[in-house]
C-alpha cells in the first residue's frame, strides 16, 4: 500500500552507515544509478530489483519535485520475478517426450530420446523468460526519514526485505535493521542506560500451562515446557525478544479494561494516548498445545472466545487497535511481535490545496503515528523492564481468571470522542468470530 494514498501498512528498518543527511542532487544521482533496468541480454535472474520514483512501475525519473519532501524521501523499489509455472514446465516435457517416441514401435521415448527432449524444453523456457513472457512485476512504496534514520518499506515478504536490503547496501552504502519488537525494544532500554534490564527479560507466564490434548493413537503428546511459556513463533522471528510485541499487546488489552473510561495511557513524549482494540483479534498458544484462534466483529475482546482463549494459554499476535492522542485519531492492524503496521487509516485533512501538500501531510501523520506507537512500546517497557513487572504481571493473572466469571468491560468506551480531523469509521468487519 503507497504512503500518499489510501491506507497505509509498513515494515520498518534502522538504517545503519553513512546515509544521506538530506534529499539533494546526490542522494538522487545515487536513486537514478540504482534504477530499476530489465535484463536485455539472455535469460534475466529470477527475481530483478531496482529503484523508481514511486509514481508509477516505469517512472525512473527522479527529481526533487516528486521524491523530496523536507528530510523525508518518497521512492519505491521494483521488483520484478520470472518464473515459469509448473504446470507449463511439465506440459513442454512432455509434448517433447511425446514428439520424440511418435517414431517408436513401442510408443515410449528412449533415454537419449528423453534427455533431448529435456534439453529442448529447457531451451524453449529460456527463450520465453527471455522474452519476459513470465514476468510478474510490482512496487513497493519506500519512506525514508533522513532525520531519524527510519525507513518504511510498504511490504514484509522475504523477498522484499531480501532485495532492499541489498541495494540500499550496494547504492548507498548502508545496512537495514528490522525494527522488530525485540530489536526496537533493545534500542528504547538501551538508551535510557538499560542494558543489563534488557538482557534479562524472560517471557512472563499470565497462566500456568493448559491441559495437553489427549493424542491420537499414532500420535506423540505435545509437551508443555516447564513454567515459561514457549512461544512457537518466535523462532521464526527477527530477535528472540519480539516476544515483547505480544506482551505489549496483552497489557494494552488489560490496561484498556482496567481503566475503562477514566483515561488512556500517560506517555512521556505523547502525552495521554487512548486505545482499544477493535474490529480483529488474532491469538495464538504460547505453550504450543492449544492452537490459534481468530476474532473478528465490533469489541473483540468482549466475546466469551477471547476470556477463554486467554484461560487456556493464547496470547494476541495481531490486533486491530483504535489509537487516539489529543489531536488525531488511528486505525490499524499491529502485528505484535513482528511490530509491523497493517491496512492503517491515516485521520482526514481539509488544510491541503495541491497533490503535494497532501502527500506532505499524509507523510507526517504516518511518522507521527510511529511516533505515538513507539511512546506507548516505551511506557510498556518502562515498566515491562522494571522492579514493578512482577506485581503488574500477577495483577494481568488475575484479570484473566478473573474474565472467566464475568463478562469484559467494554474497552472501547474508553476512547474519546473522535477529534474533528479524525479518520472516519472503519468499514464493517465479519461479525461472526471464528476459533481454532
Amino acid at each position: 500500500m503507497a504512503f500518499d494514498t489510501g491506507r497505509v501498512t509498513f515494515t520498518r528498518f534502522r538504517v545503519q552507515g553513512d546515509a544521506p543527511a538530506s534529499v539533494d542532487d546526490t542522494m538522487l544521482g545515487i536513486l537514478k544509478e540504482s534504477r530499476f533496468r530489465e535484463s536485455e541480454i539472455g535469460t534475466p535472474e529470477e527475481v530483478e530489483a531496482g529503484f523508481t520514483t514511486g509514481v508509477h512501475l516505469f517512472d525512473v525519473q527522479f527529481d526533487y519535485s516528486k521524491n523530496g519532501f523536507g528530510h523525508l524521501a518518497h521512492f519505491a523499489l521494483r521488483l520484478d520475478t520470472h518464473k515459469v509455472p509448473g504446470d507449463v514446465k511439465k506440459a513442454y516435457k512432455v509434448m517433447n517426450e511425446l514428439a520424440a517416441a511418435e517414431g517408436n514401435p513401442t510408443g515410449f521415448a528412449s533415454k537419449s530420446e528423453k534427455r533431448e527432449a529435456a534439453e529442448t524444453t529447457k531451451e524453449q523456457l529460456r527463450e520465453e523468460l527471455a522474452s519476459g513472457k513470465y514476468r510478474k512485476s510490482k512496487i513497493v512504496p519506500l519512506l525514508w526519514d533522513l532525520k531519524t534514520g527510519t525507513l518504511y518499506c510498504g511490504a514484509n515478504g522475504t523477498t522484499v526485505i531480501e532485495h532492499l536490503s541489498r541495494l540500499m547496501r550496494q547504492a548507498f552504502a548502508v545496512d537495514l535493521l528490522n525494527l522488530s519488537a525485540g530489536v526496537l525494544a533493545g534500542e528504547l532500554i538501551k538508551a535510557e542506560g538499560r542494558s543489563r534490564d534488557y538482557e534479562d527479560l524472560q517471557p512472563s507466564a499470565f497462566t500456568k500451562p493448559p491441559a495437553a490434548p489427549a493424542p491420537a493413537d499414532d500420535d506423540e503428546a505435545p509437551a508443555a515446557y516447564g513454567d515459561q511459556p514457549t512461544l512457537p513463533w518466535i523462532a521464526k522471528s527477527v530477535d528472540l525478544k519480539d516476544y515483547l510485541g505480544n506482551e505489549f499487546l496483552m497489557w494494552l488489552w488489560w490496561n484498556g479494561e482496567r481503566a475503562g473510561a477514566t483515561g488512556g495511557v500517560e506517555t512521556a513524549n505523547a502525552g495521554e494516548v487512548f486505545v482499544a482494540i477493535d474490529q480483529a483479534l488474532d491469538m495464538d498458544c504460547a505453550w504450543e498445545l492449544t492452537g490459534k484462534q481468530t476474532l473478528r466483529g465490533e469489541g473483540p475482546t468482549r466475546l466469551p472466545e477471547a476470556g477463554d482463549a486467554l484461560r487456556t494459554g493464547k496470547w494476541p499476535r495481531k490486533a486491530g487497535l483504535i489509537v487516539a492522542d489529543t489531536e488525531y485519531q488511528w486505525q490499524l492492524n499491529l502485528q505484535g511481535d513482528q511490530m509491523t503496521v497493517g491496512a492503517a487509516q491515516l485521520p482526514e485533512f481539509d488544510d491541503a490545496s495541491t497533490p503535494r501538500e497532501v502527500a506532505e501531510r499524509r507523510f507526517s501523520l504516518v511518522t507521527q503515528m510511529a511516533a505515538t506507537l513507539d511512546a506507548l512500546y516505551d511506557t510498556f517497557l518502562d515498566k515491562r523492564a522494571g522492579g514493578q513487572w512482577k506485581g503488574t504481571r500477577e495483577k494481568i493473572a488475575a484479570w484473566i481468571t478473573a474474565r472467566q466469571k464475568k463478562p469484559a468491560a467494554v474497552a472501547a468506551s474508553a476512547l474519546p470522542p473522535a477529534p474533528a480531523e479524525s479518520v472516519a469509521d472503519a468499514p464493517a468487519a465479519e461479525p461472526e468470530p471464528t476459533g481454532v
